[in-house]
């Protein structure tokens, strides 16, 4: 019988080290890009995506119109919130853009979404990585008037550049959780 002797002490504080020092150095990034055919040029034209990036993946914090004065906020979902199947029925199983982000509505959200995916009242996308001077799909998909979720758009973009980023000092305005109090008291 082999005894396993627990790792030492000084291995663990180094991970932890690596592990804070990874999440610590989180910081926003924007990444432009320019469309790769006509059916992208049409529907979305250049697009910026605003992202915080991380050690080990990215969280996409916005679509921006790289032109035009127009956000939308995205917010990461699970695959279950399309319903049975996920992403598989929609856009293939062998599909490697899985990160799933509902585009919020109000501000810009609600006309990016009936841009994107006309008659349709909610949109998703589902992005692959973002990577520095590397093409991108993006995957537009809208739920359906009669219930059910569609996929609206495949939108293919060449890598543009990078926007050097605000950074934010130490609280960012999307994170911020805001309590709503009745009105009057």
């Amino acid at each position: 019988m082999r005894v396993q002797r627990p790792a030492p002490a000084g291995l663990a504080v180094l991970l932890a080290g690596v592990l804070a020092a990874g999440a610590a150095e989180a910081k926003v990034r924007m990444f432009a890009y320019d469309p790769a055919n006509d059916e992208t040029r049409h529907v979305a034209g250049p697009l910026t995506f605003e992202f915080r990036q991380k050690l080990v993946f990215n969280t996409i914090l916005a679509i921006r119109a790289t032109e035009a004065k127009a956000t939308a906020n995205l917010k990461p979902v699970d695959e279950s919130t399309l319903g049975k199947g996920g992403l598989d029925p929609l856009i293939g199983a062998n599909a490697p853009e899985r990160d799933l982000y509902e585009i919020e509505p109000g501000d810009e959200g609600d006309a990016m979404v009936a841009a994107f995916c006309p008659g349709s009242k909610k949109g998703w996308a589902s992005f692959g990585r973002l990577r520095a001077n590397r093409d991108l799909r993006v995957r537009i998909l809208g739920d359906k008037p009669g219930g059910g979720v569609r996929l609206c758009h495949t939108l293919d973009f060449i890598y543009h550049g990078e926007w050097k980023a605000y950074e934010p000092t130490t609280v960012n305005p999307r994170e911020v959780k805001v309590p709503h109090f009745p009105y009057g008291g």
